[in-house]
């Protein structure tokens, strides 16, 4: 048989977790939603009159269920899709000792992409696998942290879709 797969997302103290299809950048600490517009639209990322505005950090990762020997060689990119205007997102597998989940925060990640120097940030997910390797562990990849970055003067509405994919080894 076979594995079955789907992103898993933390957040919150606990944290809380729960699977999900969906990752929705929001200006709340909670789950992404079941969409790709509720939970974005009752809590939308206000453009800044100056600087840069964030999302709370969307911490992501692998789940892997069903009948295997072993994952190895796990990647993360992104398949397709593009932002509009000047935004950003910035990711990085979280590489920092522990790889435990640390709680999310809605200020320039410390984590996701370069530590708040946002000017030269950019958009830097991969779209080849092979540069985000999170390690697997016991049903879970290591955790992938993502931010939207918005900076002053973006246009409003909606930014854009996405596909990210994850790709390992199985045996």
């Amino acid at each position: 048989m076979a594995s079955s797969f789907t992103f898993n997302e933390s957040y919150g103290a606990g944290p809380t977790t729960g699977d999900t299809s969906y990752l929705n950048f929001q200006s709340n600490d909670g789950a992404s939603g079941s969409d790709a517009t509720t939970n974005t639209a009752a809590n939308p990322i206000v453009i800044p009159a100056a600087s840069y505005a964030y999302s709370y950090e969307r911490a992501l990762r692998g789940h892997w269920t069903g009948s295997f020997a072993t994952i190895t060689t796990v990647y993360f990119w992104k398949q397709s899709g593009t932002l509009s205007g000047t935004l950003k997102i910035k990711a990085l597998k979280k590489a920092s000792s522990p790889t435990a989940y640390q709680q999310v925060v809605t200020t320039a990640s410390t984590i996701a992409g370069v530590g708040g120097n946002e000017a030269n940030t950019t958009n830097d997910i991969p779209t080849a696998t092979g540069t985000i390797n999170p390690a697997y562990a016991t049903a879970y990849s290591d955790y992938i942290y993502m931010q939207l970055v918005v900076p002053a003067g973006s246009a409003s509405g909606s930014i854009g879709t996405m596909t990210y994919r994850m790709g390992w080894n199985e045996t």
